[in-house]
């Protein structure tokens, strides 16, 4: 059986549909897997062991030929888009594909076969439940009060340096607190200023390694001129941040993908989140080893939360590793 699976979007969403790969080969172990990915997303699956083929949606023209003639030679046995709101990139993409069955949420115009839910039927569950809703019609079920966690895999070259990461500054595994400072928006994460404050007042007993996003650099080297005993890891690729997050003893971070790698290998997470309910309920950890922290209700951030708060929660988590 030949599947092909459209997952465009960010770290996150990717993350969070891994566990949906395991379960296609559990049911159909001679599947072949083919993802439709986006530029930045396709690298969690890079190096999955069970996805067949990725290919890499582009805009830009030579790419689009490219895949325009691939999906002319090539026909599935199924096409699935678990996407559960409406998307004219998602619609454009659905009429290329050549696949005997496809399954998908309409909008308007008939494009699939077999009709997944909503968001609107799927308010109340998870972002990685309601991939899996998408999958109902080909066996693959859940427990509606089961949410899998994900599955990542990382190439040697990533725990490699991950490894020369270690050695360069005298860490050891299991011995430090991965601390990430980078958001999808400003608003989601910590000010320089309350940042400074958390690593003035807070002892957390083991070293610390900043993550953060290649557009926080400055912000990370203005904290490392301030506190030297942090270390900064930079990371070339998200995939970097698998081992390191994978041999931690534990993790804080705002909402983020951080969040969701934690989830994967169940690492204990103080997780600030925003006081967006519906947000909250799609994205929310799964992870019984995560403190989540929210914000006042309706706030799309994390800045409501008060610094003596942020502080005593950070206390208090990192006294308990």
């Amino acid at each position: 059986m030949k599947i092909c699976i459209l997952l465009l979007g960010t770290f996150g969403d990717m993350i969070l549909a891994t566990p949906i790969i395991s379960m296609i080969k559990k049911h159909y172990p001679k599947s072949e897997i083919t993802f439709i990915a986006g530029n930045r997303n396709h690298i969690i699956i890079k190096h999955h062991p069970m996805v067949d083929r990725i290919i890499i949606w582009n805009k830009l023209p030579h790419k689009l030929i490219s895949n325009f003639i691939y999906f002319w030679t090539n026909k599935f046995d199924y096409y699935i888009d678990p996407k559960d709101h409406y998307s004219t990139e998602s619609c454009i993409i659905a009429r290329l594909v050549r696949a005997k069955t496809k399954i998908g949420m309409n909008f308007r115009k008939k494009i699939f076969d077999i009709l997944i839910p909503d968001e609107r039927k799927n308010a109340e569950l998870h972002y990685t439940q309601r991939v899996f809703r998408a999958f109902e019609s080909l066996g693959i079920t859940f427990e509606f009060d089961t949410i899998p966690r994900p599955e990542l895999y990382y190439s040697s070259d990533s725990l490699n340096y991950f490894v020369h990461f270690l050695n360069e500054n005298g860490l050891a595994r299991n011995n430090y607190i991965v601390f990430n400072i980078s958001a999808s928006h400003p608003r989601k994460t910590f000010s320089i200023e309350t940042l400074s404050q958390i690593f003035a007042q807070t002892d957390f007993f083991l070293p610390v390694v900043l993550t953060f996003d290649v557009k926080d650099t400055e912000k990370a080297l203005n904290l490392k001129g301030k506190y030297n005993h942090l270390n900064l890891f930079f990371s070339r690729k998200i995939t970097d941040v698998f081992p390191l997050i994978e041999n931690s003893s534990a993790v804080i971070t705002p909402d983020t993908s951080i969040v969701h790698i934690a989830t994967a290998y169940l690492k204990p997470t103080l997780a600030f989140y925003s006081g967006l309910d519906d947000f909250f309920r799609k994205f929310h950890p799964n992870n019984s080893n995560c403190i989540v922290v929210r914000a006042e209700k309706g706030d799309p951030g994390i800045q409501s939360i008060p610094l003596t708060s942020i502080i005593n929660y950070i206390n208090s988590f990192v006294s308990k590793i």
